[in-house]
């Protein structure tokens, strides 16, 4: 996961009928909790859905193509799902809210709870997400792994918990550990890319062959940038760390 600074609304999310949706729906709860029996009153009239191709392009764009979750990325927004960041349970007034709509892989959005966990999640579109969660990974590309910087950051620690589900299944599940199993060799091959391109950057530097200089640095650049999969764990690298002069990240 990382930080995503997302554009103004797209124009199929901010229509007058959009904006009355809303209102409506802040009267609707009111009703509801007013009333003797809540099923009897009647909900407001949804305006359209939040699947428009405008707003999948939008998250082309600034989303990279990438689940907001565990920045696999798919290659168009159009595979994903649309999550909604809030669950529509929730607060069913942020169910056309675009601060409150985000890409997912369908298997990300799947395993998701349903319910808000008490002291929230980060938001990728808010919160400083490098400031407050730590990656790590393993040799090889192994057990990624996710952390809250701060034990007492409770936002931070139910997105940690959430993405290790989502990176290495449920604690004690072997069934949810293989249905995960995918996406970790995923991010293994990744690691193994990024390892490779490290190794050809150091041999072009000692080399002192200005092309061949150029060239490496680009592609490192290239699989370390916010737009390249895994940026978060691939940044959380040894190698990384140890070899990659900061200018190269974005």
């Amino acid at each position: 996961m990382i930080s995503i600074l997302r554009p103004l609304p797209p124009a199929s999310l901010n229509t007058p009928e959009m904006k009355q949706y809303v209102t409506a729906c802040a009267v609707y709860a009111a009703a509801c909790a007013a009333a003797s029996d809540p099923g009897t009153v009647p909900p407001p009239a949804k305006p359209g859905g939040y699947r428009g191709s405008d707003v999948l392009r939008a998250f082309d764009t600034h989303f990279f193509s990438k689940c907001y979750l565990t920045e696999q990325w798919h290659g168009s927004s159009y595979e994903m799902d649309v999550d909604h960041f809030v669950p529509v349970n929730q607060n069913p007034a942020l169910k056309f809210d675009w601060n409150n709509l985000f890409p997912a892989a369908h298997k990300a959005n799947m395993m998701r709870p349903r319910q808000w966990p008490m002291g929230g999640l980060l938001d990728p579109c808010r919160d400083q997400i490098e400031n407050r969660l730590l990656a790590t990974i393993g040799p090889n590309g192994q057990a990624p792994q996710f952390e809250a910087a701060n034990a007492s950051d409770q936002a931070a620690c139910n997105t940690a918990e959430l993405l290790n589900t989502l990176h290495n299944g449920k604690p004690g599940d072997e069934a949810s550990r293989l249905n995960t199993r995918h996406l970790r060799v995923t991010i293994a091959e990744q690691y193994d890319r990024v390892l490779h391109a490290i190794i050809r950057f150091q041999q072009a530097e000692q080399s002192q062959d200005a092309q061949r200089g150029a060239q490496a640095r680009r592609n490192l650049r290239n699989l370390l940038s916010k737009k390249a999969p895994f940026t978060m764990l691939m940044r959380a690298m040894y190698a990384v760390v140890e070899f990659v002069p900061q200018e190269l990240l974005d």
